[in-house]
């Protein structure tokens, strides 16, 4: 055991002073996902709309719109709402960027809304805030539906009496429309958020992805030695060959633990990533890097040169990562995409961090990952070791 740990020692040396080894294990990885945190933030906890009302006509029915679902908003936190006096105001405080989105109600609204006429809110907003534009046409558009409803509501009942009732019962009616609550109605449920936060996902995306690209240099280093020379001078040394497999397993492991390891620190310090329970994600982290090696290892096996090697194992990390999820969050996929991501253990690493994710969680939330994890470590893993004396060979 001494001589694979004096192998697995020279071989983190070599790594260290590789830069390129530093770049896929460490810059790499975490500066994409700075930069991904920084340009697709994707919290909808940070959502916050500026949005104006222009109210020219002032009626009932017009005002029951700032006091009904703009308030109603901006007490959710969702939004601020500015009162503003025409419509040239409106869009000079949308050209400045002083609200997003705006909503105009001309004269005579109410009126159109009495006597039965089409009545309509115009929403205007800038081009970069579609989402806030979105927010208000759907609050304008279901605002005028319900003032709709509670008309046809009145215009059923009064039809029905074959009388034109009087002002004061007409009121009533009135009153009663808007009281009675829909038939269908949506109820909020508390439920809980099984998703990572979006500077989470970015850091552990990059890292899972570029620890494919880290995994391999143990391996490789198998046939970079064996075109080197030095191979050779290692098998007839007096030691077994499988001390030179597990040296360089060894030094594969350490190095990709250690890249995961500074990712997680350095997202959670400089981007705010929250992992979870510390014993979960170190379980995750583990069985990630097996699964990784058995991959990359069975994958070099396969291959004739150092090159080709290369080639393939890259082809299939990036395929991996495409397929896993590391680039694009999957909740959303069609369910067949989804499914086929469970071929790779980059939606398992993923999906553990998301059952982390939910307050309370322990490391026992991601037994399941854990274990795909590991069946991928070791199918692979004794592929690649039974194939492994082909390599460790003075030829």
């Amino acid at each position: 055991m001494r001589a694979a740990l004096v192998i697995a020692a020279k071989d983190l040396r070599e790594r260290i002073r590789d830069r390129s080894a530093v770049v896929l294990a460490v810059v790499a990885p975490f500066g994409l996902a700075a930069i991904f945190s920084l340009l697709l933030p994707s919290s909808t906890g940070d959502l916050h709309v500026a949005l104006g009302l222009v109210d020219a006509d002032d009626s009932p029915a017009s005002t029951a719109f700032l006091s009904g679902p703009l308030d109603s908003i901006e007490e959710a936190g969702i939004a601020s709402v500015v009162v503003l006096p025409d419509e040239s105001a409106a869009r000079a405080a949308i050209a400045s960027g002083d609200v997003d989105a705006a909503a105009v109600i001309d004269f005579g609204f109410g009126e159109a809304v009495q006597a039965g006429d089409p009545a309509a809110i115009d929403v205007i907003g800038n081009s970069g805030a579609g989402l806030a534009t979105e927010i208000l046409r759907s609050l304008a558009e279901g605002y005028v539906a319900e003032l709709e409803a509670v008309r046809l509501s009145v215009a059923t009942a009064v039809a029905a009496t074959g009388a034109q009732p009087d002002p004061s019962e007409m009121d009533a009616l009135v009153a009663r429309a808007v009281d009675t609550p829909s038939p269908i109605r949506l109820v909020d449920t508390a439920t809980e958020l099984r998703r990572m936060p979006s500077s989470t996902f970015y850091a552990a995306g990059m890292a899972i992805f570029f620890l494919f690209f880290t995994a391999q240099f143990g391996v490789l280093s198998i046939l970079a030695e064996r075109r080197q020379g030095t191979l050779p001078r290692l098998v007839a040394a007096p030691i077994p060959p499988w001390a030179i497999v597990a040296g360089k397993a060894i030094g594969s492991f350490v190095l990709g633990v250690t890249s995961l390891t500074i990712i997680i620190v350095a997202s959670t310090a400089l981007l705010g990533a929250s992992w979870g329970n510390p014993l979960g994600v170190a379980a995750l982290v583990v069985a990630a890097v097996m699964s990784a090696m058995g991959i990359t290892a069975m994958i070099t096996t396969l291959a004739r040169t150092e090159e080709q090697a290369g080639g393939w194992n890259a082809i299939v990390a990036v395929t991996l990562g495409i397929l896993g999820g590391s680039f694009l969050d999957l909740s959303q996929a069609p369910p067949p995409l989804s499914r086929l991501s469970l071929l790779t253990p980059h939606a398992w690493f993923l999906d553990g961090l998301n059952a982390l994710a939910v307050p309370g969680a322990s490391a026992a939330d991601v037994a399941v990952p854990v274990a795909a994890l590991l069946a991928f470590a070791v199918v692979t893993g004794g592929i690649g070791l039974a194939r492994s004396g082909s390599l460790v060979s003075a030829r």
